[in-house]
């Protein structure tokens, strides 16, 4: 492995498709209508979706910055 390139440590998550979010945020209403902690539930749906996309941006940073100039 070369400096250029991430660690495993540093790998984003894989990107998730409409149809797993939407399935993510039926079973946290399920919960809820079950009796879960909505604060709970909406809290683990924003985590969710804030680590997906922030390692999205951390990955677009190293590919952007982290490569010497031509």
């Amino acid at each position: 492995m070369s400096a250029a390139e991430p660690s495993d440590d540093r790998a984003p998550l894989p990107r998730t498709t409409a149809a797993e979010r939407e399935a993510r945020a039926e079973e946290a209403l399920q919960a809820i209508l079950a009796g879960g902690d909505l604060g709970q539930e909406a809290q683990r749906l924003s985590n969710g979706f804030t680590d997906e996309y922030a390692g999205r941006i951390g990955a677009w940073l190293r590919r952007h910055l982290g490569r010497p100039p031509a």
